[in-house]
């Protein structure tokens, strides 16, 4: 069975999944509990059909509080998951918003990059207006307050909150159609940021661009319907539709697009 399973997934999938079997195995031979890290949507669903096909039962995070990112809980069938089980903390980031906003981006770059911290041990960023939150891992809670002190050139301060203070996130998005002459990873870039063809190369040779989830490096990768793209400081964007071809056999897609907070007024001005 585990073999077939590889096959619904790409090659790039395969570590994780050999990551949660390994999980699964563990619960199997215990008979306990097992807590994975925050994990994405695709990651969510591969343990999911794992889980199923293994004879586990599975829950995420998302049946208490509604995220992107989550926690997933692989148990025997004895255990009943509580919401603390999660061990999540929301912590609202406490700044001076006078002269600078914190952005997605500003905290993201922080966390990963000037600590060093590991995606696996913190979810969703939420930004809402001057306010700023995020999700991490409770059992790391001394690693987030003591080490977050400066956000870009913000001094700030993280205090632990009650998950009925999260805010709500809020994405701009709207529905675009556009005509490009292939499904190209770079020509679609191009495309909907009015990029040239070499910028939108450049993003994905510096390793700015993802697709459902995935670094991708080759320009030439082929995009399908469903397929979502992430690029950094741009935003992301979801293929919706095909809606065939032009007379000059141009590819007419409907593309949703979700523009991150700092690019959207940019955005509205140009189109």
């Amino acid at each position: 069975m585990s073999k077939l399973i590889y096959q619904h997934f790409s090659k790039s999938d395969s570590s994780f999944i050999d990551k949660g079997l390994e999980w699964i195995k563990k619960v199997n031979s215990t008979y306990s509990p097992f807590l994975t890290p925050f994990v994405n949507p695709h990651q969510e669903e591969i343990l999911k059909i794992l889980a199923a096909s293994n004879n586990v039962s599975y829950m995420s995070s998302r049946h208490f509080i509604d995220t992107e990112y989550v926690r997933v809980l692989l148990y025997p069938d004895y255990f009943e998951p509580e919401f603390s089980d999660f061990e999540l903390s929301l912590q609202e980031i406490i700044y001076s918003n006078k002269f600078e906003k914190l952005t997605h981006s500003k905290i993201l770059g922080t966390v990963l990059n000037q600590l060093g911290i590991d995606r696996k041990l913190f979810g969703d960023i939420l930004i809402k207006e001057e306010r700023a939150q995020i999700i991490i891992n409770r059992q790391f809670l001394s690693l987030f307050q003591d080490g977050i002190k400066k956000i870009a050139r913000l001094p700030v301060n993280l205090e632990e909150r009650d998950f009925s203070e999260k805010l709500e996130k809020v994405e701009n998005y709207q529905e675009i159609e556009i005509c490009i002459s292939s499904c190209r990873l770079d020509v679609l870039i191009a495309g909907v940021f009015k990029l040239s063809r070499n910028q939108a190369n450049q993003l994905i040779v510096k390793q700015a661009v993802q697709v459902n989830y995935h670094l991708v490096e080759k320009l030439d990768y082929l995009l399908q319907i469903g397929d979502l793209i992430s690029v950094r400081k741009y935003g992301r964007l979801k293929l919706v539709r095909d809606n065939g071809q032009t007379k000059k056999d141009k590819k007419k897609l409907t593309v949703q697009l979700l523009v991150s907070e700092e690019k959207y007024a940019n955005y509205i001005v140009r189109n």
